[in-house]
This record gives C-alpha cells, sequence and structure tokens, in this order.
C-alpha cells in the first residue's frame, strides 16, 4: 500500500470532525499499513495532523489514517460504493 499521504474529500474529512467532536461510536472499516482490511467498533475521540497524514484517533488510542478509511458507519468514504461491499459468493 503506498506510503504517501492522499488528501481525502473535504466533505467526508468534515463529517469525521463532527463525529469524532461528538466522540460517536462508530463501525469503522479501514485498510492497515500493511493492506489488512480491518473492522472495528469504536468510540471516536479526535483527529490529528502529523506529518505523513491526518489521523482519527480512537478512544482505544489506535490511530488510523484517514485515506485508509474505507467506511465509517454506514457510510462509504468517497472512492468505494456500494458494489465494493457486496459479497461475490456463490460466483
Amino acid at each position: 500500500m503506498s506510503q504517501t499521504y492522499k488528501p481525502i474529500d473535504p466533505a467526508f474529512r468534515d463529517e469525521l470532525q463532527v463525529l469524532a467532536a461528538k466522540r460517536a461510536a462508530a463501525r469503522i472499516q479501514f485498510y492497515s499499513d500493511i493492506h489488512e482490511f480491518l473492522s472495528l467498533h469504536a468510540t471516536l475521540k479526535e483527529m490529528v495532523s502529523k506529518e505523513d497524514g491526518e489521523y482519527l484517533v480512537l478512544t482505544t488510542g489506535e490511530e488510523i489514517r484517514l485515506d485508509r478509511i474505507v467506511r465509517i458507519g454506514d457510510k462509504p468514504a468517497p472512492g468505494y460504493d456500494d458494489d465494493f461491499f457486496k459479497c461475490d459468493l456463490g460466483r
């Protein structure tokens, strides 16, 4: 997976900021730095900027780089649509 941060859609970033400000609990699907597709349920704490990009910080202390988020709650991140989440079993 690319290590270079790709800025995300400003509208999606704003949505994440609102959720973090509310300390909302949400299901988050994302890719790890070694391209593992992970899904977890956690409470959002804040968003922070670092040299290598922007991160969503969870109350567990885990940090998820914003450009690796695939979906939060039922909202797909820009670049992912409902077809991405369809199961292809039976093909």
